[in-house]
């Protein structure tokens, strides 16, 4: 009891939704009580709410009609109670239902079984009565004399309703509908329903699929039954509202269910990015099929973008096959470093250069100190060079990826100086730049075939089949995505962009990028062709005669003439290995660094002239594995090994026998295709510096206003200088 100053005796009065109820006995926890029903049980104490004793009114209240009953206004509560009144009184021969309660005189002639009639006959003795009572009642014959009401009668018929109503529902089915009607909350509704359809409804975060709205009603329904709750009270009209609310609260799919159990741990401010150098990146499933040359078939790809939260500019975009590993998000970083350039010619539109090394290359250890070019247009036409500026990063924010917390990732990023700040554990929203960065390439998808959607239920019959439209292969899409970035979306306004006391003002990502550019001063490195190859995995090998070998291949150069014996503790102090750069999508090649002039050469295999097919890591292994199978290498000679593995890499290419081989192999083709490009530049870079020195000529650099790159008043390259530090270069 809520009130101790309200007592509870024997013959209290008890209001419950099953009608009246008596005290028939005080217990040590509760009462035994006798309902109008017939029914006799045993409440608990904490089941009644003591109320005030009014002339006729009951000494508590059931805790089933809280917090419903009182919410409603008192005339709804007495017309509820008179209806319930007289339903008992013709059943019962009481107006409370009990004998125990009984009026004086009751029962009266003919309600009741005592005197034998029908039920049917007692309504209509009823309708009688209580029309009488009505004809005498100055406020309800007010009522019909202003029109409110037609007459002062009770129908039999009507009351027979409300004994229907009754018997399926109590007290809480006298109430009127539209008296409650968008007035009642969903407190009406049993607690217990609530709370678990709450932890049903909890469930569904995009983990898993949702079922519809019936099966989850009958499921806490039936958790309910095994709580052994088996009177919950539950409105037709409200339970259903309830359900509904949630259940599209929930999200329509299971990518709305994931963002929006993600929201209730999402921050409440924007990450606090003041400078171009502090980027962002992340890694996803391309919307568009892509064609595999090899094989000729539609096969995923994964798009790898990383940009600048302060000013939303794309520094990099890559196209990795499935499974993108350390290395291949590293060179989303090395792309960041470098500055491109892209020249519009009429219709012709060329493929994005690295213009970063003519300007900024310090060969002669001294930092470079030049004026900074705009990376924006100053003029609004398409047609000449479009700049995709580089920036030193000081952090990078990405999620929790295997590829991002990975060892070479990290030691990628401590040797840059580059803060790593991840997001918590499976929390995609601490990164929520990347994710609506991964949003705005929607656009570029759709303008391009093979567009199959975000999601299995947008998919078309015909998307990924080659008669049905032209794919694209991942190169011709990484380039579609650049030529995208740098005419369509560095060019438009970004509503993200907002500065401090110029509100509505509309700024694109260049124009961010050079303002901050111009108040944060220099934001980029001294550049080097050899930049790449801080980039690769480090391996260490101790070369011999014949050349060093790593996984049954052979490397050998003439740059390694001077290290076949070096003394142990030359590089390292355990053993007398040295340094090699390797590549994980080209193994055809190692490439060592020489200590005295810290320059990069090239190791070629051995047997590299042999083959014409690419031989990735992947197939190395694969090849490697049927050389198992076969022995061993004690078992064959290293000619033998040579010839072997060249024989897989053309049975394995010929004739492929699985799904999974097949997918591997496009994989390898991809990633070679792209060691192959990045590895271009280098030479190319160094071939136009190498021509510089020759000709004596000063260093190249854009201008604007032309489509081809200006040549700059800079001083001619030393080309055989160390690489620069960039750590103490960094801005």
């Amino acid at each position: 009891m809520s009130d101790p100053a309200v007592p509870l005796t024997l013959g209290s009065r008890i209001l419950t939704a099953d009608g009246y109820a008596v005290v028939t006995d005080l217990e040590r926890h509760g009462v035994r009580l006798r309902f109008s029903t017939g029914e006799d049980r045993s409440v608990a104490f904490t089941q009644l709410q003591a109320r005030a004793v009014g002339e006729d009114g009951p000494q508590a209240v059931h805790a089933s009609l809280f917090p419903w009953w009182p919410q409603l206004e008192e005339s709804v509560r007495r017309e509820a109670l008179f209806k319930q009144e007289c339903v008992l009184e013709a059943r019962t021969g009481f107006r409370f239902g009990l004998r125990e309660l009984a009026q004086p005189g009751e029962p009266f002639y003919p309600f009741g079984d005592d005197f034998g009639l029908s039920l049917a006959a007692r309504y209509r003795e009823m309708s009688k009565v209580v029309s009488f009572e009505r004809s005498v009642d100055r406020a309800v014959m007010r009522r019909v004399y202003d029109g409110e009401l037609l007459h002062h009668r009770i129908a039999p018929r009507t009351l027979q309703r409300w004994d229907n109503l009754w018997v399926g529902g109590g007290l809480r089915s006298l109430v009127d509908g539209r008296a409650i009607k968008g007035r009642q909350a969903f407190d009406v509704i049993d607690a217990d329903f609530r709370r678990i359809a709450l932890e049903k409804f909890a469930q569904y975060d995009g983990s898993k699929s949702r079922p519809n709205l019936q099966e989850i009603e009958r499921q806490v329904r039936v958790a309910l039954k095994n709580e052994g709750i088996t009177d919950p009270h539950l409105p037709d009209r409200i339970t259903q509202e309830f359900l509904s609310y949630h259940w599209r609260a929930t999200g329509s799919s299971v990518r709305a269910q994931r963002s929006k159990s993600l929201r209730r741990v999402a921050g409440h401010q924007s990450y606090p990015a003041q400078h171009p150098s502090e980027l962002a990146t992340d890694l996803t499933i391309a919307n568009n099929f892509v064609l595999d040359p090899l094989r000729e078939r539609a096969i995923n790809v994964e798009v790898g973008v990383i940009h600048s939260i302060a000013t939303r500019v794309i520094h990099g975009i890559r196209v990795f096959p499935r499974g993108a590993r350390g290395i291949d998000v590293g060179l989303l970083v090395y792309d960041a470093m470098r500055q491109f350039a892209m020249v519009v010619d009429g219709t012709t539109i060329d493929d994005f250069r690295w213009c970063g090394i003519p300007e900024s290359l310090d060969l002669g250890g001294n930092p470079v100190h030049i004026g900074r070019r705009p990376a924006v247009k100053r003029d609004l036409t398409i047609q000449g060079v479009h700049y995709l500026p580089g920036v030193a990063p000081t952090s990078l924010r990405s999620d929790h990826g295997s590829i991002f917390v990975g060892e070479h990732f990290r030691a990628l990023l401590n040797h840059f100086a580059i803060e790593l700040r991840l997001s918590r554990g499976k929390k995609p929203t601490d990164n929520p730049h990347s994710e609506r960065k991964m949003e705005d390439l929607e656009r570029a998808y759709q303008q391009v075939p093979g567009y199959k959607g975000r999601s299995i239920h947008q998919r078309g019959r015909f998307i990924g089949i080659e008669a049905d439209e032209p794919l694209l292969t991942a190169d011709e899409l990484e380039r579609h995505f650049r030529r995208w970035v740098a005419l369509d979306y560095h060019r438009m306004p970004h509503d993200g962009l907002t500065l401090p006391g110029a509100p509505g003002i509309r700024l694109t990502p260049l124009e961010m990028h050079d303002a901050l550019a111009d108040a944060t001063g220099r934001i980029l490195v001294p550049q080097h062709p050899d930049l790449l190859y801080q980039f690769l995995p480090i391996i260490w090998l101790s070369p011999g005669h014949a050349g060093v070998e790593h996984k049954n291949l052979t490397y050998d150069a003439a740059v390694l003439e001077d290290f076949r014996s070096v003394r142990p503790g030359t590089f390292r102090a355990q053993d007398s290995a040295i340094p090699f750069h390797i590549d994980p999508r080209d193994v055809t090649r190692l490439w060592f660094r020489h200590p005295d002039t810290d320059r990069i050469h090239e190791v070629p295999w051995k047997a590299r002239h042999l083959i014409h097919a690419p031989l990735g890591d992947v197939v190395r292994d694969r090849a490697l594995e049927r050389i198992k199978e076969r022995g061993g290498n004690r078992s064959i000679n290293k000619t033998r090994v040579m010839r072997q593995i060249i024989d897989e890499i053309g049975e394995l290419t010929a004739a492929p026998t699985t799904d999974e081989w097949r997918s591997k192999l496009a994989a390898a083709q991809l990633r070679w295709e792209q060691s192959q490009r990045d590895h271009a530049e280098v030479a190319d870079a160094h071939r136009q510096l190498e021509e510089q020195a020759a000709a004596g000529l000063p260093r190249i650099h854009g201008a604007e206003g032309n489509t081809t790159l200006d040549r700059a008043q800079n001083s001619s390259s030393d080309f055989d200088a160390p690489l620069p530090d960039y750590d103490e270069e960094a801005i």
